[in-house]
């Protein structure tokens, strides 16, 4: 393996060069929740396309909004290995919160602050500034490469499935590489060896056909919101439990190998607390890393209905609505939760209302990957390099879930999650951020586990 120095050299003479593309990157407001900025992801595809030929892949658009799929297959000989990642953000609200515009890129000493700068368009440019080096070194790459970067990530992958269930076949590889994860801390490097499945829909609760005056009417017909208040508190109680019938039985526990190595991490509540700003809660009688990492649960994101508007306005609402997920551990069925999530929620709704849940993801089971394959070692051995200290294999709460179905087309290959966010990088928050101590690391990581990778 080349030695640091030289590598560390190249890292620092290019960083001007490497944040400037990726300024460039995080200006496309690629927001795949609303259509409006479809075309900001047709805009960041055609991007992509630009910086994978400029590093010798052929690149193809495949669906729409597009999955970027570039193959690059001049190292003969070398195992070839797929990269998955993903160019769409979340929304960027509330945009009062945010301390500079979400899509205008701003650096600190310290940070770059964007919409997606953590997840995932800077961890994806990693990648990219990884194989630059190789190129502008070597002219050439160690390993063969297919590399798919969807713009569906943040709601469900749809244009993704239906580009694999086509291409997947020329899409043969040894190993799948996944960089959309993050440390425990920053410090304490981790690989995420599971990740939690999702379940995700929009609760309406509908009532009289208009606004009616409360006080006329109040106390004759149910309120919608009321009823809404009431399903929600139904499906979780006091002590954390969702109680949704069964839907704990698939649960199993964790290996206590697993559990071992979980100790080494101080993942005490104090830490938690710094993160959060917030007393914890949760399951009861279990830690705040096993809540994460190895327990189902379910959260509301957001609720409307009524008015909400300055001062006051006396009327039950005609609706009331909640945007709800639960996420999922290994061996729980995304539809057999859905299922028993909808006959719940009608069971719990009081008379005199309609109530209707409409699906607003296809759904994903939980994921795991092994630890004992040679490109997980390979993989360990670049971060430890790069961070100077061994990673833990960790379970993490939240979810890729077109994994599953990656896994599966591609016969069962290893996938590796080797990423360098932090939990304080604000993800799916304002001020979102992603530290250049991470970025500068996690691409000398990379470079090693690429030169490991060639030689397997």
């Amino acid at each position: 393996m080349e030695d640091s120095p030289l590598i560390r050299d190249w890292i620092n003479g290019h960083k001007g060069e490497i944040l400037g593309a990726l300024v460039e990157f995080l200006r496309f407001p690629t927001i795949s929740a609303q259509h409006k900025y479809w075309g900001a992801l047709e805009e960041a595809a055609q991007w992509l396309k630009g910086q994978l030929e400029g590093l010798g892949f052929s690149v193809r658009l495949l669906g729409e909004p597009p999955v970027v799929y570039g193959y690059y297959a001049k190292a003969p000989n070398k195992p070839t290995l797929l990269l998955y990642g993903h160019y769409d953000v979340q929304p960027p609200e509330p945009l009062e919160l945010w301390e500079s515009p979400p899509f205008a890129p701003r650096l600190t000493t310290e940070a770059i602050y964007a919409r997606g700068a953590s997840d995932d368009k800077g961890q994806v440019y990693a990648h990219l500034a990884a194989w630059r080096y190789f190129i502008e070194t070597y002219g050439e790459l160690p390993v063969n490469l297919h590399v798919v970067l969807e713009g569906q990530e943040e709601t469900g992958s749809e244009s993704l499935y239906v580009v694999l269930e086509k291409h997947a076949p020329e899409w043969r590889c040894d190993a799948v590489i996944v960089s959309d994860t993050a440390f425990f801390a920053e410090n304490i490097p981790t690989l995420t060896v599971g990740l939690r499945g999702l379940v995700y829909g929009e609760l309406s609760v509908e009532g009289p056909a208009r606004d009616l005056h409360s006080g006329t009417f109040g106390g004759v017909v149910e309120n919608p919101i009321w009823a809404l208040c009431v399903i929600l508190a139904a499906l979780k109680g006091p002590d954390g439990r969702v109680h949704l019938p069964d839907f704990y039985a698939a649960v199993r526990p964790v290996a206590k190998d697993e559990r071992r190595l979980w100790r080494q991490l101080p993942a005490n509540a104090a830490h938690y607390e710094a993160l959060t700003g917030a007393p914890l809660s949760g399951e009861v009688g279990f830690t705040p890393l096993e809540r994460i990492g190895i327990r189902p649960t379910i959260e509301i994101h957001g609720i409307w209905g009524g008015y909400t508007g300055e001062g006051s306005k006396t009327i039950i609402p005609t609706s009331a609505h909640a945007k709800l997920s639960l996420r999922l551990v290994p061996h729980q069925d995304p539809a057999e939760v859905w299922q028993r999530l909808e006959e719940f929620i009608h069971r719990m709704a009081p008379p005199g209302v309609k109530v209707t849940l409409r699906r607003l993801h296809t759904g994903a089971p939980a994921f795991e990957t092994p630890t004992d394959s040679p490109y997980y070692q390979v993989a360990a051995e670049a971060v430890a390099k790069a961070f100077g200290r061994w990673p833990v294999p960790l379970r993490e709460g939240g979810s890729i879930p077109v994994l599953t179905a990656l896994h599966k087309a591609l016969g069962g290959v290893p996938i590796v999650l080797i990423g360098f966010g932090l939990p304080t990088d604000a993800v799916h928050s304002p001020n979102e951020h992603f530290k250049l101590t991470q970025l500068w690391q996690g691409i000398e990581a990379l470079i090693y586990a690429y030169q490991g990778f060639g030689k397997l």
